[in-house]
């Protein structure tokens, strides 16, 4: 069953996509024949076996052929493919990957990389951070040794194996997924301590409550356990405890990002109402941002027109045009650096702002509103 992996790992923890994705790296390197080094290039190509190799940054590759082999080393690339048995590799930050063919196989050694597969018996490894992988065909074999990855196996009779830093996974019923915990040595380095593997929906495999694994839910290992964890305006909880206020649901709960500190863990607050949410470190903090949220009243345009005449932009006028609350702005300042901050340079935040909660609406307003 774990055959592919054994392929793969060379050493958990450390590096998990080892074969495969040196050999399609090594492809990216000696594709100087066919190689476009050019920013921002459009290639395109419809036959089958092709071999396609791109090394500027945006690139956008699509191919529609059989076994086509397609290699980019540049950033923000974005790759389609909708041919069986292609083979893609990608070694640039901030790739997107689409493949819609059979028995693809696809590797990604950047961080920030979007991959998206339909095709069935599919294999895919990243091994970069923050790397975001959806599956929908069945007999799916996906590896991941990036950390913070999050991974969404919907097909059948697949195999997931997540063994990098808080990393994330849910799937459908019978698929297997394995995931590693993270602690601390006595030298204060974070090190892998614990890996377990379980089969969604088997009444043999239980989460830390002692219920069998769900399907379409997202668990974390904790404590030689797994947890169910949810998502809330781009924080990643585990729900201790849950209750409603008049017409407000109010969620207490612990941030994946405090679990591995050995430390005692602070527990969190969430005020959610209809689809918005706010979070807080007591119930009246986060009530208090989730009325901020719901104010309509807010001019958008002028607050959006005085950050482009100063180039900066201050923590409450990003809350105002993208409903971001005050825990989460203050934790993304603390997670930079820049706590002592009160506004910031937009090309300075441009490099830090990527995929966190507002950061698509904010850009957007930037550069286009």
């Amino acid at each position: 069953m774990f055959e592919f992996f054994e392929k793969l790992i060379g050493k958990v923890g450390v590096k998990l996509v080892s074969d495969f994705t040196e050999k399609l790296i090594d492809f990216i390197k000696n594709t100087e024949k066919n190689n476009n080094s050019e920013y921002r290039a459009q290639i395109g190509s419809s036959g089958d076996e092709a071999q396609i190799g791109s090394s500027g940054d945006r690139v956008q590759i699509g191919s529609s052929g059989d076994r086509a082999r397609i290699g980019s080393s540049g950033y923000r690339a974005q790759i389609g493919s909708s041919g069986d048995e292609a083979q893609i590799g990608s070694s640039g930050d901030e790739a997107r990957i689409g493949s819609s063919g059979d028995r693809a196989q696809i590797g990604s050694s950047g961080d920030g990389a979007r991959i998206g597969s339909s095709g069935d018996r599919v294999q895919i490894g990243s091994s970069g951070d923050r790397a975001r992988i959806g599956s929908s065909g069945d007999r799916v074999q996906i590896g991941s040794s990036g950390d913070r990855a999050q991974i969404n196996i919907e097909g059948e009779n697949s195999i997931g194996f997540v063994c990098g830093y808080k990393s994330i996974i849910k799937a459908k019923k019978g698929t297997w997924i394995s995931l590693s915990e993270y602690g601390r040595n006595n030298e204060g380095n974070i090190i892998p301590i614990f890996a377990k593997s379980a089969q969604i929906e088997n009444k043999d495999y239980k989460d830390n409550r002692g219920r069998t694994l769900k399907e379409d839910t997202y668990y974390i290992l904790w404590k030689k356990e797994f947890y169910e964890v949810d998502n809330f305006d781009g924080l990643w909880t585990i729900k201790v405890s849950e209750r409603k206020r008049d017409n407000v649901i109010i969620i207490k709960a612990i941030d994946i990002d405090n679990i591995y500190c050995n430390k005692e863990v602070e527990e969190i607050y969430i005020a959610k109402e209809s689809k918005l949410s706010a979070h807080g470190y007591t119930v009246r903090e986060a009530i208090e941002d989730l009325t901020l949220k719901k104010l309509e009243n807010i001019n958008k345009d002028e607050i959006i027109g005085k950050i482009k005449e100063t180039g900066k932009v201050t923590r409450s006028q990003y809350r105002a045009i993208t409903g971001a609350c005050s825990f989460g702005t203050n934790k993304f300042c603390e997670q930079h650096n820049i706590q002592e901050l009160e506004e910031i340079e937009l090309e300075k935040l441009r490099k830090i702002l990527i995929n966190d909660y507002g950061a698509e609406k904010f850009w957007k307003l930037i550069d286009e509103g």
